[in-house]
């Protein structure tokens, strides 16, 4: 079982005064994976929180047609519609919370002293939301 794939985040604004004086804002990240596992979950959330997916063992297969089962996700990406969180179970204050609206994509690193097979829980702000994780890990 092969995994080739990357995580890429990149910010770059001009900022300009109209004339010629130009000020460049720039942010960019872009990591390689050549292995570990990765999972996709989309679905679709309420105002309660609810569990998005399990990491040990998941429900997502990989290419082979075998579970995924995660010792540690290092990173997560999360994209809501409209607006939505997800955050991981048991450790709500500390875990990660990835916040989108319309669509955009958060993505973390997660901190490897918390214990990364917990579940993800999602909900959002008001009424439904579709959404979609990703979550890298070994």
């Amino acid at each position: 079982m092969a995994l080739d794939g990357r995580i890429t985040v990149d910010v770059l604004f001009h900022d300009t005064d109209g004339t010629a004086s130009l000020k460049v804002v720039s942010l960019e990240d872009s990591t390689e994976y050549t292995s570990g596992k990765v999972l996709i979950v989309t679905g679709t959330c309420g105002t309660t929180l609810g569990t998005a997916t399990s990491v040990a063992p998941s429900t997502y297969r990989d290419a082979s047609g075998s579970i995924v089962s995660f010792s540690a996700v290092t990173r997560a990406a999360f994209s809501a519609t409209p607006a939505a969180r997800a955050l991981q179970e048991g450790s709500a204050t500390a875990a990660p919370r990835l916040f989108s609206a319309g669509g955009s994509i958060a993505v973390t690193d997660m901190d490897p002293e918390e214990d990364n097979q917990a579940d993800w829980l999602v909900q959002t702000t008001a009424g439904t939301a579709s959404y979609t994780i990703v979550l890298y890990g070994s």
